[in-house]
């Protein structure tokens, strides 16, 4: 059993399989004669890029977690950050703005705003402020 493969730019096509070429001797068959079959052989794509996890995903957003809720804010305006700056999925960047937002309205965190309890906090949107 010999196994002979197409090259490179022809391995991969819209779904991803790897035509192999399996070229057979049968005792049946002359010795002159080969048995060609072709097979499709489904293999994962080696250039995908892995999936990207949320940093909040196995966590509980709660609108009394000043602390956490405060790494999501400008410390100058006050302003939630958006989802291209924090790097949260859309649904706990939904999350975390409520409870911002709740908490600013039962009057846990300042508006205007970032609390200066909270300004050497370690930084996990990668923001870089000017101090």
């Amino acid at each position: 059993l010999f196994l002979i493969s197409y090259p490179f730019d022809l391995l991969w096509d819209h779904l991803f399989q790897m035509p192999i070429l399996l070229i057979s001797r049968q005792s049946c068959y002359p010795s002159n004669v080969t048995v060609v079959r072709v097979s499709l052989v489904k293999i994962e794509n080696p250039y995908k890029e892995p999936q990207k996890g949320c940093i909040l995903c196995n966590v509980t957003v709660d609108y009394k977690n000043i602390q956490l809720l405060s790494q999501f804010i400008s410390p100058h305006t006050g302003r939630v950050y958006g989802r291209h700056i924090t790097g949260l999925c859309g649904r706990k960047q939904k999350e975390i703005s409520k409870a911002i937002k709740k908490a600013q309205s039962m009057g846990f965190m300042s508006v205007t705003h970032k609390h200066p309890q909270f300004m050497r906090d370690p930084n996990i949107c990668g923001i870089k402020h000017l101090d």
